[in-house]
Order: C-alpha cells, then structure tokens, then sequence
C-alpha cells in the first residue's frame, strides 16, 4: 500500500478516535481490504480515494451506523454523539443534536435524584425534623412533607421516562444523517 493510501486511512482513524479500539481496527480493516483489492485489480490510487470519497465523510458514516447500532446508553456512546455532531453534522446537528442528548441525560438524572429527595423528605418529617433544602413546589402550591415522596416518584418516573424518549430520538437523528452517505 502507498504512503497516500496510509494517510488516507490516518485520517479516516483520526475521525473514528471516539469509538472504541476494537472498533476502530475493525473499520480500518475493512477499508484496507477494500483498498488492498481495488489495488488488485488496477485500480489507481486517484480513482480508489475518488469512489471512497472524503476520509471525514467515511468516518462519519461509520461512527453515525456505530452510535445508531444499539439505542442503549453509554457514556462513550454519549461523547462518540459529541464527536460526531463536532465534525460531521451540519448547522441543525451542531444546535439540536448536543441539546436533545444532553438533555436526556439531565432528565434521567434528575428522574432518579427527585424520588430520593422525596424519600430524605418523608423519613426526615417522620422523624421529626424538617429538610428545607428538599422541597417540591409548583406555582404557589408547596404539598405537605405527607405528599411530596408519592409526588417525588411521579415526577421522578415521568423525568427518566422524558429522559429516555429523547436518548431514542437522539439515535434516530444520528440514523437519518448517516443514511444519507452509504458504507463501502
């Protein structure tokens, strides 16, 4: 293989840097052997670069289908989403994109975090004392420390479950904009 076919394939690893190792070396793999066979059969190095197209356009295709493939959370899945609305998508991924992941990510911390609140309070009023930190109020309605564990879990349960609805359409619009190129 030439030293531009090489460089070609350091750029296309220097897009994939947010997937794991042994993804990555998958990939890579893959596209040599692509390369390694066009080369086989006459093809010139110009006309492989050209049919393959731009390394950060590949790379973007591979990353889209990687986040895309299991709609499951990870923190790597969740900075791999970072890398790729920070060098591939257009203006709408660059807003919409880091918003609706983080935000799903908040929402489901936040749906864990409220009942507990809820609990702390509940125990705390049984046992006589009162934590003024933790405390549910919605408009000029504050409901008793009686209330606030069954009111906690509610709004605890609705946050995690708006939590997740938003980390689906996350991987959703990661697989609309990677549909649009296609894999070698």
């Amino acid at each position: 293989m030439d030293e531009i076919m090489n460089d070609y394939l350091m750029k296309i690893e220097t897009h994939l840097k947010s997937m794991t190792d042994s993804e990555r070396i998958d990939i890579l793999k893959e596209i040599k052997s692509v390369i390694l066979e066009l080369q086989n059969n006459g093809v010139s190095t110009e006309q492989i670069i050209e049919r393959l197209g731009n390394p950060k356009e590949l790379a973007k295709v591979y990353l889209g289908k990687a986040i895309s493939m299991n709609s499951k959370f990870s923190w790597r899945k969740f900075g791999a989403i970072f890398a790729l609305c920070n060098s591939f998508v257009g203006v709408s991924g660059i807003l919409l994109l880091p918003f609706i992941s983080t935000l799903s990510i908040a929402l489901m911390i936040g749906g864990v975090i409220t009942p507990i609140g809820g609990i702390l309070k509940f125990v705390g009023q049984h046992m006589g004392f009162d934590i003024g930190g933790i405390t549910i109020e919605m408009g000029a309605f504050t409901p008793s420390p009686m209330y606030s564990l069954p009111i906690s879990i509610v709004i605890g349960v609705l946050m995690f479950w708006f939590g997740k609805v938003l980390w689906k359409l996350t991987i959703k619009y990661i697989q609309a904009i990677s549909q649009k190129k296609k894999l070698i």
